[in-house]
């Protein structure tokens, strides 16, 4: 069986469609006595996308994870949908189904747990929602979500070296460098502020001397 995925977005009002699983024939083959033959191909499954409002699709804990952890994807709906599907995009075109359960605020979801994962490849995915009781029917796709691979702390922290003992030396090297220099200052401010005074000091005597 070969399944075809086609949008359909309708103009304005409710319409109502039907999707036929069709049967395509061919090899059609006469024999000498005059009767037909029908060989028929596999199956051929129309589904029809966007006819309900679509989903909203979220990255529990969150769309920025580290790579070798797992996450789990919340497809969610206020309409009334018994199943959604997770599909990713790119090359692989892999896609998961899950039956929708009621949140007790109301809404319908299903939860898609995934992992661990790895940045070996860009990882996009989307949801449908659809009717159990009209499967080839599904909603528009949710907005795209990609997820996002953090640095791993470790090695952000090693790279800044914050831990390195020959960094943790050095940075005390400096600090007792600028200690030493604070005190040379102040000593020779002190040693220029003594001799001022005696200058004036002197100065004074002198001044006394004369009168």
């Amino acid at each position: 069986m070969v399944s075809f995925i086609c949008g359909f977005e309708p103009a304005g009002g409710n319409i109502m469609i039907t999707i036929l699983t069709i049967l395509f024939y061919t090899g059609l083959n006469l024999t000498p006595s005059t009767q037909v033959h029908k060989e028929h191909s596999d199956m051929l499954e129309l589904i029809v996308t966007g006819v309900y409002s679509k989903p909203s699709l979220s990255v529990l804990p969150s769309s920025v994870v580290t790579p070798g952890e797992n996450m789990t994807f919340q497809c969610v709906s206020f309409l009334g949908f018994g199943t959604f599907i997770l599909t990713e995009e790119g090359e692989s075109k892999l896609s998961w189904t899950h039956d929708a359960h009621r949140h007790p605020n109301g809404y319908m979801q299903a939860l898609f747990p995934m992992g661990p994962m790895f940045p070996s490849r860009k990882w996009k995915f989307r949801c449908y929602g659809y009717d159990k009781s009209n499967p080839h029917v599904w909603s528009v796709p949710s907005n795209p979500e990609e997820l996002k691979f953090s640095e791993n702390i470790e090695t952000t922290n090693s790279s800044l070296n914050i831990s390195d003992p020959q960094t943790g030396s050095s940075i005390k090297d400096h600090t007792v460098e600028n200690l030493t220099r604070i005190s040379m200052a102040v000593l020779i401010l002190a040693a220029l502020g003594i001799l001022l005074f005696q200058a004036q000091h002197s100065q004074r005597k002198k001044d006394t001397g004369c009168g």
